[in-house]
């Protein structure tokens, strides 16, 4: 079955009146006087950052009809097993995809949503034995603070899952603070501030099945969409469908919600979700290969503005890097890990066999760049290592 995607409506859509048109035909000369009022540029005003970094345009004829810029704050959503004893760690892929928010982003703040007592939370972290939770709790702007999930939908349905308490916990602090929700496996390759700045109220992307998958939303605080994503996962939750109350009802709703200006922009599933979930599908991001220092590198390798250089090293961008174990992740601004796919999708011999001698995400797995995922984070992790963010913490090399 082919999906075919709605089309994505324009950012910025110039009206003329008919009244202009008429005063176009009764003098050239009171027209080219009327143009540059016409055709007056955006002008935004940034708030303070206790508004959320919002951002407004001045809705003169002939500006963008967009007057959204979403907030530069992100949140990720970290549920433990509830326990008085609560353990609070992060493993080193989670390291990853928080200080690749912050490097890529440089958000406000970062604010990381648990269900550990807030009288608890740094006890707990100090506690841990991770260093990449260390490592976490290093970086500047980055907030661990008590959020209690629901554990029963509105109509008293329980939701015993974790991940599925979560889904709750995303639609309302979007729906309260807006900002960018990543999943603790989504990965950021570049900056997002182009898609926070379109004048949307969300910005979502499809996943390969062509529906829109809730593990990267960009939204706008109080919108309308929001509200009733959050609203209705209480009246969708089906604790035999893991799906219905997230991604696919967030496909309805953005399909419906296409209609009404500026309410959400639904991009191509390479912007965030390059990969899938599936077996043959998700085994080429993590799936180690022995390193071909001639292969095409179409991560870091960048086109030229001199068509001499670009066409003597045209198999760089051309034909032949199709001919390569490594994707072109050029045009993707989040790399979506999929991890819960690689734990179940695969036996322990499968994923033996996919890392190799790495036995799975790692830093030496990473700094060999010998996987499209490492390939792909490795910038980030470079960044903290020559910037001393690890400097001071006891971490193994082969260590998870």
């Amino acid at each position: 079955m082919i999906m075919k995607y709605p089309a994505l409506k324009p950012a910025c859509n110039v009206r003329w009146t008919l009244a202009g048109f008429g005063l176009a035909l009764v003098s050239l000369l009171l027209v080219f006087q009327l143009l540059p009022d016409g055709f007056n540029t955006k002008s935004f005003h940034i708030s303070s950052p206790k508004d959320s970094e919002q951002s407004t345009l001045k809705n003169t004829e002939g500006s963008c009809k967009g007057s959204a810029t979403i907030p530069n704050i992100v949140h990720f959503v970290h549920l433990v097993k509830p326990s008085p004893n609560p353990t609070f760690e992060f493993p080193f892929r989670q390291f990853i995809a928080i200080y690749s928010a912050w490097y890529y982003l440089q958000p406000e703040t970062i604010n990381i949503y648990t269900n550990v007592e807030e009288h608890l939370i740094e006890e707990t972290i100090k506690r841990s034995t991770s260093p990449w939770t260390k490592a976490v709790s290093k970086l500047p702007k980055v907030k661990v603070s008590h959020h209690t999930p629901p554990d029963h939908t509105t109509s008293g349905e329980a939701i015993p899952k974790l991940p599925n308490q979560s889904d709750f916990v995303r639609t309302g602090i979007l729906r309260e603070f807006g900002g960018i929700y990543l999943d603790e496996d989504a990965y950021v390759l570049r900056d997002l501030a182009p898609l926070r700045r379109m004048g949307f109220q969300n910005v979502v992307g499809y996943q390969l099945n062509g529906q829109i998958c809730p593990a990267v939303i960009l939204s706008t605080p109080g919108n309308k969409l929001m509200e009733w994503y959050h609203a209705l996962q209480h009246k969708a939750f089906n604790p035999n469908r893991w799906a219905l109350h997230a991604t696919d009802l967030l496909s309805t709703l953005a399909m419906d919600f296409q209609e009404p200006d500026d309410q959400v922009l639904v991009l191509p599933h390479n912007t965030f979700f390059p990969y899938y979930w599936r077996g043959n599908d998700l085994k080429p991001i993590c799936q180690v290969h022995d390193k071909d220092l001639d292969a095409p590198d179409a991560v870091t390798n960048k086109g030229t503005q001199n068509l001499t250089e670009y066409s003597e090293n045209f198999h760089l961008y051309g034909p032949e890097a199709l001919e390569s174990w490594k994707t072109d992740l050029r045009s993707s601004y989040v790399l979506h890990g999929w991890t819960s796919g690689i734990e179940t999708e695969f036996n322990d011999q499968e994923r033996d066999a996919m890392f190799r001698k790495f036995g799975g995400i790692t830093p030496d797995f990473v700094l060999a760049q010998s996987s499209n995922f490492a390939r792909a984070v490795y910038p980030a992790f470079k960044h903290a290592l020559d910037n001393g963010v690890l400097d001071g913490i006891e971490y193994n090399q082969s260590q998870p």
